[in-house]
C-alpha cells in the first residue's frame, strides 16, 4: 500500500491586470518588430502572426501547466486564477488572429473550410470557456479545453511541416511546437490522472 499526495503551488490570488497589459504590451512590440523590420503590409502581418502565434504557444503551456499542477488541489480560489490566466490567453490569442486574419487577407491565402471549422471552434471554445469556466463543476470537463486546443495547435504545426501553408518554410521551432504540446500531453496527464489525492491509498 502507498501513498502519494499531488504537487500543491502556493495559494496566492493571481493579479490579472498587470498580466494581462504585459500580455497586450507583448503583442504591440511584436506588431512594432514586424512593421520595422519588413516595408511590405503583407510581410509585417506574416511575421506579426508568425511570431505572435508562438507566443500563444507558450502562454498555453504556461496556464495548462497551471491548471494540471492544481488538478487536485480543492481550495478556494484556484479555478479563479484559472479564469484569470485563460482570459490573459484569450485576449492575447484574438490578437494573434487580427494579426492572422490580416496575414491571410493581404497575402491572399487560400482557405480549407473542414480545417476553417475545426479552427473556428476552437477560438469559439477560447473566447466563451472564461464566461463558463466557474459553472462547470466537474473538472474533468474542462480537459476537453485544454486537449481540443492542443489538438488544434499540434495539426496546425503539422501543416506547416508538410508544407500546407502558403509562405512557410518547415523550421526546427515547427517540431519543438507539435513536440512540446505532445509531451505536455503526457506529463500532464500524468500530473491530473496519475497523481493520488493526499491520503488516498493504492491498493
Amino acid at each position: 500500500m502507498s501513498v502519494s499526495a499531488p504537487p500543491r503551488l502556493p495559494e496566492k490570488s493571481f493579479p490579472l491586470f498587470p498580466w494581462l497589459l504585459g500580455g497586450v504590451l507583448l503583442e504591440v512590440l511584436i506588431l512594432g518588430y514586424s512593421y520595422m523590420s519588413f516595408d511590405e503590409p503583407g510581410e509585417v502581418f506574416r511575421h506579426a502572426a508568425r511570431y505572435s502565434g508562438r507566443l500563444s504557444l507558450f502562454v498555453y503551456l504556461f496556464v495548462f501547466s497551471y491548471f494540471a499542477l492544481t488538478y487536485h488541489n480543492t481550495s478556494s480560489g484556484v479555478m479563479e486564477n484559472v479564469r484569470r490566466l485563460v482570459s490573459i490567453f484569450c485576449v492575447m490569442h484574438f490578437i494573434h488572429f487580427g494579426f492572422l486574419a490580416m496575414n491571410v487577407y493581404l497575402n491572399e491565402i487560400p482557405l480549407v473550410p473542414y480545417k476553417l471549422a475545426g479552427g473556428a471552434l476552437g477560438y469559439l471554445m477560447i473566447l466563451l470557456y472564461p464566461f463558463f469556466l466557474t459553472s462547470i463543476k466537474r473538472k474533468a470537463w474542462h480537459n476537453i479545453y485544454f486537449y481540443y486546443l492542443g489538438i488544434v495547435m499540434i495539426l496546425t504545426y503539422l501543416a506547416r511541416i508538410k508544407g500546407e501553408f502558403v509562405g512557410v518554410t518547415a523550421g526546427p521551432i515547427h517540431y519543438f511546437g507539435m513536440g512540446s504540446v505532445l509531451l505536455a500531453f503526457v506529463v500532464y496527464a500524468y500530473l491530473m490522472l496519475g497523481w493520488k489525492k493526499k491520503g488516498e491509498a493504492d491498493v
